[in-house]
């Protein structure tokens, strides 16, 4: 096969961001779902929980596949798939219909992620480089995935963010195609067919457990942002991109310690003590959650990229153990959101029952007309019992306003004072979920602390 141009490079890397990105560029797309959809946080959540169930079912399947009728034909069938189920999840108008969509679009990413890595060493020239370029692509696409996701959120539509998804799956696909055309044509795999070795047990259950903890980092901060704080998705999007910053910088420190084991413990801690921090917010005000961010970012850093080292170094083939890395990593998200989803939602219903007491108090001392007290009052409740699963929101009960000015006035006054009431209660809400998660994160000291006298 002649030697693969830059473009397909590009393209292989393209492919692996895409991919790794789609497990979490809808996170800030979630509460619009939810709410268009007319469905509950628990519903919602398996938005995120089926398409990172099926990969981290389908990755090392996909992988020997890849490696059985080519990497060239399998990476190209499943951009062709991702494209497709991408379109299907666009037009979707049922929860139940975006997550059929979702788990078929998982189907074909994990096919083109896994197959990517059998391709790339031939591509670029040594496993060490395939390696090292497969990870990058990937931390870098689900770094920027949350914050285009909300950007396409706010300025178009949820929707939108699957529609983009088409053009640059096929667009990826081309380049890929020339590989896939040559495998019909002459029958020759790019790679030779190695016996399959053993993967790495602690790495791989270190990985889980991080991105287990990392479910909650993304997941439940844009939920506590922009349902719990009522920012806007940009808003949220800008937040939240410091995690990705942090991860920037916390990638040159990485360099500077040789130890994959030094690096990981130490980014098993900062992402911890990072959620530990969020679990501690004493008051609903953004700039408190900038240094757990970073700890969290640059803890991601050091920890992903020692253990998916550690998980890949010396063993072949390099894309069955991709493999197993892709699979570890997305079952831990889905065991992450599966274990605080339970946790969040009790929390949740405790804080619509709170808001509707509380509220009802400050009703009561407000300098609001008394006939307009118990017009609000029912309203207020009424609302509160709809959003049963939701994290409670105030403004649409009080609307219309009354239309004399003084009164106006007052129910303006009385439903800042409500709000503020709910920014504490969500903010106190979804503090075990984060507390939680920091344990689950603190879990992966021990394959860590274990692979010193144990190699596998």
């Amino acid at each position: 096969m002649p030697e693969a141009p830059r473009p397909r490079v590009a393209a292989l890397a393209l492919a692996v961001g895409l991919v790794l990105a789609d497990s979490s560029i809808v996170v800030l797309a979630l509460p619009e779902i939810y709410r268009e959809l007319d469905t509950s946080v628990a519903g919602v959540t398996w938005v995120l929980v089926s398409f990172n169930l099926v990969m981290a079912l389908a990755a090392v399947p996909a992988a020997h596949l890849a490696r059985r009728v080519g990497p060239g034909r399998t990476a190209a069938v499943g951009l062709a798939v991702f494209a497709g189920a991408g379109l299907a999840c666009a037009a979707s108008e049922t929860l139940a219909t975006l997550i059929a969509a979702r788990c078929v679009q998982a189907l074909g990413g994990a096919a083109a992620v896994t197959a990517v890595l059998e391709l790339l060493p031939a591509t670029v020239g040594s496993e060490r480089r395939a390696t090292a370029l497969w990870a990058a692509a990937g931390a870098t696409g689900a770094a920027l995935g949350p914050a285009v996701g909300g950007l396409l959120t706010e300025l178009v539509s949820w929707q939108s963010i699957f529609l983009v998804q088409v053009p640059i799956a096929l667009a990826a696909a081309v380049p890929i195609f020339a590989v896939a055309k040559h495998e019909a044509a002459t029958g020759v795999l790019s790679t030779e067919l190695r016996r399959t070795g053993r993967p790495h047990l602690l790495a791989n259950l270190a990985l889980a457990m991080v991105s287990a903890a990392i479910a909650a980092a993304l997941f439940l901060l844009v939920l506590l942002l922009i349902e719990g704080w009522n920012l806007s998705p940009i808003g949220a999007a800008i937040v939240v991109s410091v995690m990705p910053l942090a991860a920037l910088v916390g990638s040159r420190f990485g360099r500077l310690v040789p130890s994959s084991r030094a690096r990981a413990a130490g980014g098993a801690i900062l992402v911890s003590g990072g959620l530990g921090g969020l679990a501690l917010l004493p008051k609903a005000e953004i700039a408190l959650t900038v240094p757990p961010q970073v700890m969290v970012g640059i803890g991601l850093a050091l920890v992903l990229s020692a253990l998916t080292e550690t998980a890949l170094a010396g063993r072949a083939p390099q894309a069955i153990h991709g493999g197993w890395t892709i699979s570890a990593r997305h079952a831990g998200v889905v065991i992450g959101l599966l274990a605080l989803t339970p946790v969040f939602t009790h929390d949740i219903a405790q804080q619509r029952d709170d808001a509707i007491d509380a509220g009802t108090a400050v009703i009561l001392d407000s300098r609001v007309p008394p006939l307009v007290k118990i017009d609000l009052a029912g309203r207020i409740e009424s609302h509160l019992e709809e959003e049963k699963g939701k994290v409670p929101t105030i403004g649409a009960a009080l609307e219309p306003l009354p239309e004399d000015p003084e009164e106006r006035s007052e129910v303006v006054q009385l439903r800042e004072e409500l709000q503020d009431q709910l920014d504490r209660g969500a903010t106190h809400a979804f503090s075990p979920s984060f507390g939680l998660a920091a344990i689950l994160g603190l879990l992966a000291l021990v394959p860590i602390g274990l692979s010193r006298r144990v190699e596998l």
